[in-house]
């Protein structure tokens, strides 16, 4: 037994967390691998002229900066996915929840004893026909 699928616009945000996840840690280990790379360009020394010295120094600290780029885009990656699958996880508790309720309800009428005639042809004002016997 299936149950219909709803939220549809929910599964496609929960996909599209996902996707935005792996773009953000593509372009953050790219942007690492920049950040530490650039310093090191021959021609870097030759567009600074007089501060020269300053692209000898700053090797250092790219590779600092990359470190923690990457370090922030990892985070970022994490949290992205978390979310998209959070809201995957929630639309599943909630179709295994509906499922679960008509599967429940389809076992409780299987359980029911077949009406008779003489319990059809009564109905009680305003009460239900297979309510318990101190409540006839």
């Amino acid at each position: 037994m299936t149950v219909p699928k709803r939220f549809e616009v929910l599964r496609f945000m929960g996909a599209l967390f996902k996707v935005f996840a792996w773009i953000t840690l593509i372009l953050a280990i790219l942007s690492a691998i920049a950040i530490v790379l650039l310093p090191q360009i021959s021609g870097l020394s030759d567009v600074l002229g007089p501060y020269a010295g300053l692209a000898v120094a700053a090797g250092a600290g790219a590779i600092v900066t990359g470190l923690l780029v990457l370090l922030g885009g990892l985070l970022n990656f994490v949290m992205l996915y978390a979310l998209g699958e959070i809201i995957l996880l929630q639309i599943a508790v909630e179709e295994n929840t509906r499922l679960t309720a008509a599967l429940l309800l389809k076992m409780h009428q299987d359980t029911l004893p077949e009406p008779t005639a003489s319990a059809a042809a009564y109905s009680p004002p305003g009460g239900f026909a297979n309510e318990p016997a101190p409540y006839r």
